[in-house]
């Protein structure tokens, strides 16, 4: 039985989709079979981002209408073992119950399933998944940005759902610039057990571009290490000035 995961932001714009595939890469480059799962409606962006969006014909809402899983799950180009289905084109057409029955089969085919829902605070569907989901919001270093990932927390702490921080585009020269000092203050502001950081890069920055990640790299290390850490393994925080 697979593991599944439920990436989540405050508000847009601080990378929680290229989060999303970077942890596909990591958990596929372990072995893993992994399928990610648009979750945007009306605004998907992962097709384009995994380069299957000229071939994508069947989404989420085929499946939940009871459509064969098959026709709607995509391997992506990029990477072996990372599948796709991308997120309905018009808002609405996700039925929670449907998604429900979705959701937990979906666990029983992949050893990772990654769901990238949409930034904001509308949680309709969080209850939907699986109980032993993980949910892991996604913040960057800022002051806005760690008020926003508070309120995500006491929203899912208030659902009893599972949750943890990664804090995304960390710049350790930066950092002393922001008003969140270092990284105990942002753990305390946003009330989340940190589950990792991943550090600003530009191949992250322009992967909409490019389509590339370097396998050695330290936004793929940094992914590869969040990765172990859900797989059980016992992985340290690198020195911040190595991250």
């Amino acid at each position: 039985m697979g593991k599944v995961l439920a990436v989540t932001s405050g508000k847009g714009g601080v990378g929680k989709s290229t989060f999303s595939i970077g942890m596909g890469f990591a958990f596929a480059s372990m072995g893993k079979k992994v399928l990610l799962v648009d979750m945007d409606e009306g605004l998907r962006c992962l097709d384009l981002l995994l380069k299957i969006d000229k071939t994508a014909v069947f989404d989420l809402s085929d499946i939940l209408n009871g459509g064969e899983i098959e026709n709607a799950v995509y391997p992506t180009p990029l990477w072996e073992n990372l599948f796709l289905i991308p997120a309905p084109l018009k808002a609405g057409m996700i039925d929670a119950f449907e998604f429900a029955k979705f959701a937990d089969s979906a666990k029983e085919s992949y050893d990772i399933v990654i769901f990238d829902f949409p930034a904001g605070i509308d949680f309709t569907l969080y209850a939907s998944l699986p109980k032993e989901s993980l949910f892991i919001t996604v913040a960057v270093p800022d002051p806005i940005s760690i008020r926003d990932a508070a309120a995500v927390s006491q929203q899912l702490y208030s659902m009893n759902l599972n949750s943890r921080l990664v804090i995304n585009r960390f710049v350790y020269k930066q950092s002393r610039k922001y008003k969140v000092k270092n990284i105990d203050e942002i753990i305390d502001k946003s009330s989340l057990r940190l589950l990792g950081l991943v550090p600003e890069s530009d191949e992250m920055r322009l992967f909409s571009l490019s389509h590339k990640l370097k396998k050695r790299g330290k936004a793929a290390l940094a992914y590869k290490r969040i990765a172990r850490r859900i797989d059980g393994e016992n992985i340290l925080l690198p020195k911040l000035k190595k991250i």
